[in-house]
């Protein structure tokens, strides 16, 4: 482990800096922790780090009006997203400020350290937008069922692409497969079974880590590519893995981002 690396951890709650601290620090990573976003920002102007863990739920600033400022500030660094009140509209929209990943509490401590290791991975070589994204909060109710062929995706993590027969095809996004070792296993749903947007619905496990993959859409799953599932280190970022009847089309699309191939 690198000794060199530095972690900023933000909480309002001293029992989650003792564990989040005895976690890190026997795998030799350096931490420092503060008790409120404004102290962190102040911090991340000041200091380099590798990663940020943070709070949700913070009295003043809470950890999304954070991210909006270190987006607003430039500050380009890798942040997890922890809380014990989770919802989908807070996970997706952290996602979308730029968040690697959403653990709820309480979090076991492989939950807390794939994540941190997909997000030291992509401090090592920054994600760009890529040329021609917009946000899909640009569709408008009068706007017409997507085309076959548009693309959408959930920043981080999965994209999706809509089919003629009004299924859709899911995968892993480039930055997500960018930043994990070589998949040696896949767990999916099974067909018929139903995922949900802003859920885990694919878990890769690769080296020692196992890292959850959140669903950009919810539907019933129809197909699963099993040439992927058989041999999992051919996975890449665009060949499908779930292929589903999307329940929530419309609604869902609104809290994806647009892009004009997967």
């Amino acid at each position: 482990m690198d000794e060199n690396r530095l972690i900023l951890v933000i909480d309002d709650e001293e029992i989650v800096h003792s564990s989040v601290k005895r976690i890190l620090t026997r795998l030799g990573y350096k931490v420092e922790g503060v008790f409120t976003a404004q102290e962190a920002l102040q911090k991340l102007e000041q200091n380099s780090y590798d990663a940020v863990i943070t709070d949700l739920m913070m009295p003043e600033m809470n950890g999304i009006d954070m991210l909006h400022q270190m987006k607003k500030r430039k500050i380009n660094v890798p942040t997890i997203m922890i809380t014990g009140y989770p919802t989908i509209k807070t996970a997706i929209q952290a996602l979308r400020l730029g968040a690697v990943d959403y653990i709820p509490k309480p979090f076991t401590r492989q939950e807390l350290l794939s994540p941190l290791s997909r997000a030291l991975r992509r401090s090592d070589g920054a994600e760009t937008e890529i040329a021609g994204d917009r946000p899909a909060d640009e569709i408008h109710e009068n706007e017409p069922t997507p085309s076959p062929g548009d693309c959408f995706y959930l920043p981080g993590h999965s994209w999706a692409l809509y089919n003629q027969d009004g299924t859709v095809d899911i995968g892993v996004e480039n930055g997500f497969m960018d930043s994990i070792p070589t998949v040696e296993q896949i767990e999916t749903p099974l067909e018929n079974d139903i995922i949900e947007q802003g859920y885990p619905g694919l878990k890769l496990k690769a080296a020692l880590e196992v890292h959850s993959v959140f669903m950009p859409l919810s539907g019933r799953v129809v197909a699963v590519n099993e040439a992927i599932t058989t041999t999992p280190s051919s996975l890449y970022s665009h060949i499908w893995v779930l292929r589903i009847i999307p329940s929530q089309l419309r609604t869902e699309l609104a809290s994806l981002r647009r892009r004009s191939k997967c």
